[in-house]
């Protein structure tokens, strides 16, 4: 049986992994093609976790993720891999029916289910309209929406365990109560109004002047928010010669339930996620695949 994981990512700050094709001066994000939904890429997970470990253990490293690409063009093998990051709960500000500010966060059917398909939870049936633990008429931008409440089977469909300490007195009691799940259609018309945005002028030389000629240059950065949700497979793909040691698995373990960066513009603080993974058993050496 293939060794097969889920780790979840709740971000500090707003996150930026560059997509392709910007448009003008607005610096796009990595999208998935099928739904058009921002997503963190793997191959960007991966990299930011190696050097995390490649810090404490450079020995770790090279045995966990392989040994990095030479003058030679040869790779070492990687015992570890790692999948893309999906959406699972987006925060959003909405407005209740009586004018008060509400923070939710807000998913819909095809996360969820996706989300408990890679981890083999039960899946349900959400019906075809809003629902979340607080019934109302709330508005979005010029959108209203009718929220009905989530059943106990709904309930316990989107539940989410192994909350690392510093998020689970302060961050997991707000976002029990205060969840929306929509259809897809609905999901992909707010996401319009989620994402978090920010201009900003080009860095001048020291004469003062835009590389491009011009006295001023903006562009807009277009990042997933801070207090977002993710969830992304991830798992051990072992040599049988030379498997990874308990005390390499133990320090990987303990770096993805930490703080990390993921994406561009650590420069300015962004990226910052606090890590956890409810498969944080040893290695279990009959595994190995290779």
């Amino acid at each position: 049986m293939a060794d097969f994981r889920v780790g979840y990512m709740y971000s500090l700050a707003p996150i930026h992994c560059g997509g392709e094709g910007d448009l003008g001066n607005i610096l796009e994000i990595a999208r998935e093609v099928h739904t058009n939904f921002p997503y963190v890429p793997g191959s960007s997970l991966r990299g930011t976790l190696r050097d995390a470990v490649e810090i404490i253990d450079k020995i770790a490293a090279t045995a966990l993720f392989g040994k990095e690409l030479d003058q030679q063009g040869q790779m070492g093998v990687h015992q570890v891999w790692f999948g893309d990051a999906r959406l699972l709960w987006i925060p959003m500000r909405t407005m209740s029916s009586n004018n008060r500010d509400v923070f939710t966060w807000v998913s819909c059917h095809s996360l969820i289910r996706d989300h408990a398909l890679v981890s083999r939870q039960k899946t349900v049936i959400f019906p075809n309209h809003a629902v979340g633990n607080r019934r109302g008429v709330y508005s979005v931008a010029d959108a209203q929406l009718q929220v009905e409440l989530l059943s106990d089977e709904q309930k316990q469909a989107i539940s989410l365990t192994g909350w690392p300490d510093s998020l689970k007195d302060a961050v997991k009691p707000t976002w029990e109560s205060n969840l929306i799940v929509l259809p897809d259609a609905d999901f992909q018309i707010l996401m319009e109004h989620s994402l978090w945005t920010q201009v900003r002028n080009k860095i001048q030389d020291k004469e003062g002047v835009n590389p491009e000629g011009s006295a001023e240059i903006f562009w807009t950065d277009i990042c997933i928010p801070r207090d977002t949700i993710f969830y992304y497979p991830w798992g051990y793909s072992l040599l049988k010669d030379n498997p990874i040691t308990e005390k390499e698995h133990n320090l990987l373990i303990s770096v993805l339930q930490d703080l990390f960066q993921v994406g561009g513009q650590a420069n300015v603080g962004r990226g910052w996620v606090q890590g956890w993974t409810n498969h944080a058993t040893l290695l279990v050496k009959d595994k190995v695949t290779v």
